[in-house]
């Protein structure tokens, strides 16, 4: 019924993961400096599988005070990423001077086979970038599961828990909740919960959305077995929140014969 591996969550039949992704954040050394050709040369070891490479600019902003204490936005450099698609997979690629992303889309692998081809890609980016420390990693599960009805509440689906409370379990349509707890100095969760209002897939009332982000800050080495461990600890903490809230309806629908 569940794919289940000894240490890991199971996986459901019927998984309502719209999207989960894995961000890690790395620093450069000062004798391995960011060389253009490196997304190229990424693109060339990963070409077979992700055979598609896109970049992608995105204009970065600074947001101060100023001395009459209205905001002031300041416009700084470009930044460019990569975008890199997988030939026959849900997958994505993102790779930038600060970071390599993977994105897992409908339908979700599970977490075995997410983490499995985070570990294929990463020793390539090792090599050929060179980072000399992790800096952060986040993981991030955003679950996208359809309403039945005009008057259906969050509490159809959810309970109660340390990370959403009752209130908003309660909300008629057009609920937004979102909590951000620092577990400790370098331990961080976000939990938001909204309504989303499109009618994509046959969502006449639209969906519940469970974005569950947690995120560890701290210098590790940019070796893999110290980076999965940090990934293994997330993932059992986005786990723990999710177990929290899902009642007896979503359950149901987790376990339930996934449409053809």
């Amino acid at each position: 019924m569940r794919d289940h591996v000894p240490g890991d969550h199971p996986n459901y039949r019927n998984p309502q993961v719209a999207e989960a992704l894995c961000e890690i954040h790395y620093a450069l050394a000062p004798e391995h400096p960011w060389k253009p050709t490196a997304p190229g040369d990424l693109f060339k070891r990963f070409q077979t599988d992700y055979p598609e490479l896109e970049p992608i600019s995105e204009q970065g902003v600074i947001l101060s005070i100023g001395p009459d204490g209205a905001p002031i936005q300041q416009l700084v450099a470009p930044k460019l990423r990569f975008k890199l698609k997988h030939a026959t997979e849900p997958y994505l690629i993102q790779i930038s001077q600060q970071n390599f992303t993977f994105n897992a889309l409908q339908p979700y692998p599970g977490w075995v086979k997410f983490r499995a081809e985070i570990a294929k890609r990463w020793p390539d980016l090792v090599d050929v970038v060179k980072p000399a420390t992790v800096t952060r990693i986040g993981l991030r599960y955003i679950n996208r599961i359809i309403r039945l009805s005009a008057q259906e509440k969050p509490a159809y689906w959810f309970n109660p828990s340390d990370y959403v409370a009752t209130a908003a379990l309660q909300s008629e349509a057009g609920f937004l909740n979102r909590m951000e707890s620092r577990l400790s100095a370098e331990n961080r969760v976000l939990v938001t919960l909204a309504h989303d209002q499109s009618t994509v897939d046959n969502a006449k009332y639209g969906a519940v959305l469970l974005d569950i982000d947690v995120i560890v800050e701290k210098e590790i080495p940019a070796h893999w077995p110290k980076i999965i461990e940090e990934m293994r600890q997330l993932n059992q903490r986005a786990w723990h929140v999710f177990d929290q809230l899902r009642g007896p309806n979503l359950d149901a629908l987790l376990n339930k014969e996934p449409p053809k």
